[in-house]
């Protein structure tokens, strides 16, 4: 008898199916770029994978992201916090 055992859950990249915010803007920015950092690595995987490219959640995720935090620059130029 073999033992079924679940993938590892990665903590460096946020996959399509994954959980994500629906207000970035109630996260810190620290939280924000971790985010941006997990998204980044899956589009990275994504890209690696195959010639289909990247999926649409992760592009839209992505483009998201990066909205949220040329705003929070905007608004708070130099501000690192």
């Amino acid at each position: 008898m073999s033992e079924v055992v679940a993938p590892p859950i990665s903590r460096t990249y946020l996959a399509p199916d994954a959980p994500f915010p629906v207000d970035l803007t109630e996260l810190s920015l620290a939280e924000l770029h971790v985010l941006h950092s997990k998204v980044g690595r899956q589009l990275e995987r994504e890209y690696l994978a195959g010639a289909a490219g990247a999926h649409p959640v992760t592009l839209e995720r992505h483009q998201e992201l990066t909205v949220e935090l040329d705003a929070r620059e905007i608004v708070r130029p130099g501000h690192t916090s």
